[in-house]
């Protein structure tokens, strides 16, 4: 057995992306460890909790590691971590992968970060990158929007509840856009980077895009499911969604996504860096989308 195999971190390797990130790397030889604060008890790599306050402990678990794959961060705060939280603890992993003598990181941000933008999400995104680019470590910055695939939770939530009514809400006038990328393209993505020497930032995008109401359109048609679609404001449509969590014990969609979906920050142009496409993956997986709720917050627990 060679003793020369690369170590790397993944942070939340059992997590959604963590989850095909650690995959890909065991495919291709590489010795994996996590940082998570999920674990399963049948974890079958070495794990090591989030200690953000605890530079000893950050220390230990990247000891002898080659790369660092960040998929950190916090999507909402009520109850929870809070973007500027989710910062803060970033910029002590950077610290200790710098200490550690990391010699690359590929992070995973999002489509369009801002540090002047109007939403906390994308403005805690761009402060990362910022941290990410004057770490001194080598990196690629990969910046996906909406992904699929797996047990993805908008296309799948979308299927479901196309499943169970045949209104649909849409937010606006339903014309704004999004580019979707497969998640196994994206872990693909990473791990590529992570391979490279040079400093790069990517946006993860697939070759289709699709106006809002036409995604939902393209999933009702791959379930057989006919629909109304109901142009709704926004307001209405969070409070809609409130309900929803409430019935799912999750949360469903957060005002702040709907802005950003709405003013296309999930939505980039270019080349696509992926190459699945979502009709593809609706036709081959009709039978099975949106068959159960994926929850995030089940996810967690």
């Amino acid at each position: 057995m060679p003793t020369d195999l690369p170590t790397d971190l993944v942070t939340g390797a059992y997590g959604y992306t963590g989850t095909y990130l650690r995959r890909r790397l065991e495919s291709a030889g590489h010795t994996v460890r996590t940082l998570t604060g999920h674990a399963p008890p049948d974890a079958d790599i070495p794990v090591f909790p989030y200690r953000f306050d605890d530079p000893a402990a950050l220390d230990e678990a990247f000891a002898g590691v080659t790369t660092f794959y960040n998929t950190y961060w916090a999507r909402y705060a009520p109850g929870g971590t809070s973007h500027r939280e989710a910062v803060a603890n970033t910029a002590a992993l950077l610290r200790a992968a710098a200490r550690a003598g990391v010699e690359r990181v590929v992070h995973l941000s999002i489509t369009n970060p801002d540090a002047d933008s109007f939403y906390a999400y994308y403005r805690g995104k761009a402060e990362v990158e910022d941290l990410v680019a004057e770490s001194g470590l080598t990196y690629a910055i990969v910046r996906p929007g909406v992904i699929f695939g797996g047990p993805d939770i908008l296309l799948n939530n979308i299927a479901w509840l196309l499943r169970r009514f045949d209104v649909f809400g849409i937010p606006g006038d339903g014309r704004y856009r999004l580019r979707p990328v497969h998640v196994e393209d994206l872990a693909e993505l990473c791990v590529r980077l992570g391979a490279e020497e040079t400093d790069t930032v990517v946006d993860a995008v697939g070759p289709e895009w699709f106006a809002f109401e036409d995604l939902v359109a393209a999933v009702a048609g791959a379930i057989g499911r006919r629909f109304r679609p109901v142009h709704l404001p926004p307001a209405v449509v969070s409070l809609i969604v409130r309900g929803l969590s409430l019935l799912t014990r999750d949360v469903v969609l957060t005002r702040d996504e709907i802005d950003g979906l709405m003013t296309e920050l999930v939505m980039v142009e270019g080349e696509a860096t992926c190459p699945t496409r979502l009709t593809d993956h609706l036709r081959d997986n009709a039978d099975r989308i949106g068959r159960e709720y994926h929850s995030e917050l089940a996810r967690r627990r």
